[in-house]
């Protein structure tokens, strides 16, 4: 089996709304837990699934305890983990204290042997790829969102995407924005999240 990739525009730094190169990246297939590894890898060799979560955990902790003792720790074949700090950037070493300076991240780099057995054919997918939001002007996207409330007692984040092309997390953006501007409420919350035309007084 093939992986899929797609292409997509790289971001355009000065934001000016010229078009991007674009570049391949892997359309992905979904994501394997840790759970399915474990039972695969259990039903392939003679360790129970336990076995290999108390393994797991406790090589978790290991890694974890020895990377906060500023060591680099590398894991079989598959690469090397290392501690990334942060700080606010200076041009003197006398400008920060030591307090100011903390773990951030964790750095993974792969060892050859990994990269080298991860190496794979890949096709272009053929029907859906990556998706985008749509570009529309705020003026547009709170036109048409008023519009669909005249229609309608309330709107859904999935019918503001369907109305406007928004994915996910811009339509929710953009629905807080409106909330903040006074446009329409929240109601409820998580799945159950509603929003509604504000009721101005007259």
């Amino acid at each position: 089996m093939a992986a899929m990739y797609d292409f997509r525009e790289n971001p355009n730094p000065s934001g000016d709304g010229k078009k991007q190169p674009l570049h391949p990246r892997i359309v992905s297939s979904g994501t394997i837990r840790t759970r399915r590894l474990l039972e695969e890898i259990s039903e392939a060799s003679t360790f129970t699934v336990g076995d290999l979560e108390g393994v797991l955990s406790a090589l978790t902790e290991k890694i974890s305890n020895y990377l906060v003792d500023g060591y680099h720790v590398e894991l079989g074949n598959i690469g090397y983990f290392s501690a990334k700090l942060k700080a606010r950037p200076v041009m003197d070493k006398k400008e920060i204290r030591s307090n100011s300076i903390y773990f951030d991240n964790v750095n993974f780099r792969a060892s050859a042997w990994f990269k080298k057995h991860t190496r794979g054919f890949v096709e272009r997918v053929s029907k859906y790829g990556f998706r985008s939001s749509s570009a529309l002007s705020e003026a547009e996207r709170k036109k048409r969102l008023e519009q669909y409330l005249d229609k309608n007692a309330f709107i859904t984040r999935t019918a503001y995407t369907n109305i406007t092309g928004r994915l996910k997390n811009k339509a929710l953006n953009d629905l807080n924005l409106f909330v903040n501007q006074g446009v329409i409420e929240r109601i409820g919350r998580g799945n159950q999240l509603l929003f509604v035309r504000t009721v101005t007084e007259k």
